[in-house]
């Protein structure tokens, strides 16, 4: 039987900078297998269908994909859909997909017999970037799922299916699949130009950004080894759970992962390009060109083949073009208060005078002692840049205007202050309900308690929001999604590095693991700060190393895989109302009306529990991480004599 093979044509999907001729792509159309092959152009064109198919937990094209972002502690949602973003159980993210392994696995042993006319560095290329896709969807499932059956030949479809049917590899078995496979493969994936980089296909970088990410994790969980058996999150088969005695093999590999990256010589963290650090560093992720820190990218380029929603979806309220959508995702005080002060380290926000306190959004009046400000930035001052670079702060400028985040007035008594507040942000330019005595109450970009698509918690969301004016409209936006960057490596290496220090390891290739540690760390502290934002290594915690993985990476999908990783996710999200890092809360900013008072025109700032998370008869549901979501429920096959359930299922 012969087999026909549709090519795709994703151009924006595989374009490339300063890219090779012969890495185009034709129109879509029906191909045999043999003509498929026989061009350069066609197999390009396969290899895009294959990158589309890849999983990635962040998708831009899809509205529904936000609504993930918060589910977590990042973020919380606004819209009508706030329920979407509530608590999940274990079949979250049980990712299986063995309908596109098999697929891959068709492309690899298709270039393998099907192109002995190509140059053999093209023909390489195609068959290293094949395999870097296979190892990304295994590092997707073991992620999730832990060990999964490791396929790397084609079966024949077969009316007996389970003859087969194959048990579960282990746990590191997959993870050093992925390692091996990028090792063997990196070589012929590096085919840029001197002084160009790719950005949409596998390239050397990309491989050892993979291998970097996979390590750590795969060290990480073997590090942590005593905790994963004391919550019984291990198996004997191995399918589940790493052995203590692999941390520093894998540990070691994050390492060599990210010299050799660093030796290519093309990859450094973008520095410079803006006004400000802080604008510089949100320069990072909107824009794709002279950008030396993006390795691999899922590109958009604001048409209708491959559009970006996510501005749409996130444009401040006051600057959108289009009904039901803005402000979408709400970055939390949770997230925000991770940023600690450049010279004190101080995470703190000062908004009361003594013990800080959280209030109920629909407090009318208070007769707390607040700290006051004369700006609503004013709180925010001397801050690590990099919140600036994340989060629309009350009071900061987006696309130039000045974005206003106004809870409302702080009418000054005897007793405290009288809270008035707007009702509906459809109101917001009615004189009658969004003005007292001349001053505006309540800003169209909130924070306000009912309405939906402006902000609940004081802030607005900055990081991947286009700042060119028309990308507001739908689909128009051209910021890509980074998949790798240098980032993040430094802190794979940073975080790795300390844990061979921790296991006794106290020098590796020439360095100290402690001040290896120390110094991958600054380099991306400085960025952030600038020197004044260095540490010594005996200062270097865990802890500390934790935090800036939070605020380094947020909203790019790393938060809820780091806490997994590190065995913590249960705690830090432990579904109880009493926790304080299970419930969001937010900051809502009040200009102070007291008139002939010293006080007057001055800003105050309220703790506020953000109660829409879940669903009406939830307000302000906890978060919840269960012990049985450490991993996904294992799809069950019936008939398939080998399936084993993850723990606690």
């Amino acid at each position: 039987m012969k087999t026909k093979i549709l090519v795709y044509a994703c151009v924006a999907l595989l374009s490339f900078t300063s890219c090779e001729d012969w890495l185009s792509q034709n129109d879509p159309k029906e191909l045999s297998e043999d003509q498929a092959y026989s061009s350069v152009a066609s197999i390009s064109s396969i290899a895009a269908n294959l990158y589309e198919r890849i999983k990635l937990d962040q998708n831009f094209a899809s509205d529904n994909e936000s609504y993930d972002i918060c589910r977590w502690d990042e973020a919380t949602s606004n819209s009508y859909y706030w329920q979407f973003s509530s608590n999940v159980g274990r079949t979250y993210r049980n990712y299986y997909d063995y309908n596109l392994i098999r697929d891959i696995n068709i492309h690899i042993r298709n270039l393998s017999e099907k192109t002995s006319h190509l140059p053999e560095n093209q023909r390489a290329y195609f068959l290293g970037e094949a395999r870097f896709l296979r190892a990304f969807t295994y590092f997707n499932m073991v992620k999730n799922l832990g060990g999964v059956p490791l396929i790397t030949e084609v079966y024949d479809y077969s009316t007996t299916p389970i003859e087969y049917a194959k048990p579960r590899d282990t746990e590191a078995a997959v993870y050093e699949f992925v390692a091996t496979e990028m090792d063997e493969v990196k070589e012929a994936l590096d085919i840029a130009p001197q002084g160009s980089s790719l950005l949409t296909r596998a390239t050397k970088a990309s491989a050892l950004a993979l291998k970097s990410r996979a390590m750590l994790y795969a060290g990480t969980l073997a590090y942590n080894e005593d905790k994963s058996k004391t919550m019984g999150l291990t198996l004997t088969s191995g399918a589940v759970g790493i052995s203590k005695n692999k941390a520093t093999e894998y540990l070691q590999s994050c390492i060599d992962a990210y010299l050799e990256l660093k030796e290519i010589g093309r990859y450094s963290l973008l520095k410079g390009t803006g006004s400000s650090l802080g604008e510089n560093f949100n320069n990072v992720f909107v824009s794709k060109t002279n950008n030396p820190e993006l390795i691999l990218i899922r590109d958009y380029d604001g048409s209708t083949d491959f559009p970006n929603n996510f501005t749409v979806w996130n444009i401040p309220r006051s600057q959108r073009s289009t009904a039901n959508f803005g402000g979408h995702v709400n970055p939390t005080l949770n997230l925000v208060e991770s940023f600690e002060t450049i010279n004190s380290g101080s995470s703190q926000l000062n908004a009361y005078v003594g013990n800080e306190i959280i209030e109920s959004m629909g407090n009318e009046t208070s007769a707390y002692n607040y700290v006051l400000y004369d700006s609503p930035m004013g709180i925010f001052e001397g801050r690590d840049p990099r919140l600036w670079g994340t989060v629309i702060l009350p009071g900061a400028d987006f696309r130039g205007k000045e974005i206003q985040l106004q809870a409302g007035l702080a009418v000054k008594t005897a007793s405290g202050y009288d809270l008035k507040m707007l009702d509906l942000i459809e109101n917001v330019y009615d004189p009658d309900k969004n003005f007292y005595n001349g001053q505006q109450l309540t800003s169209i970009d909130g924070p306000i308690r009912n309405s939906y698509y402006t902000s609940h918690t004081g802030f607005l969301l900055r990081k991947y929001i286009d700042p060119v004016t028309g990308s507001e409209a739908s689909g128009k936006s051209a910021v890509p999604y980074i998949i790798f960057r240098y980032g993040e490596i430094l802190l794979n290496a940073a975080e790795a590095a300390y844990y061979l220090n921790q296991l006794g390891v106290a020098n590796y290739k020439g360095s100290n693991t402690l001040q290896l540690s120390s110094d991958c760390l600054n380099e991306v502290r400085e960025r952030a700060g600038g020197t004044a934002f260095r540490i010594e290594s005996s200062d270097l915690t865990l802890a500390l190393l934790q935090n800036e993985r939070k605020i380094e990476l947020a909203f790019e999908d790393h938060r809820f895989y780091d806490l997994k990783r590190w065995r913590i996710a249960d705690q830090i999200w432990s579904g109880d109302w009493n926790t304080s890092t299970a419930r969001m809360t937010g900051l809502w900013p009040y200009k102070v009306y007291a008139p002939g008072q010293p006080e007057d025109g001055k800003w105050l700032f309220r703790r506020v529990y953000i109660e829409h998370r879940g669903n009406d008869n939830e307000k302000g549901l906890p978060i919840r991480f269960g012990q049985d979501m450490y991993y996904a429920e294992y799809p069950m096959t019936e008939g398939n004599p080998y399936i084993e359930k993850n723990p606690k299922h």
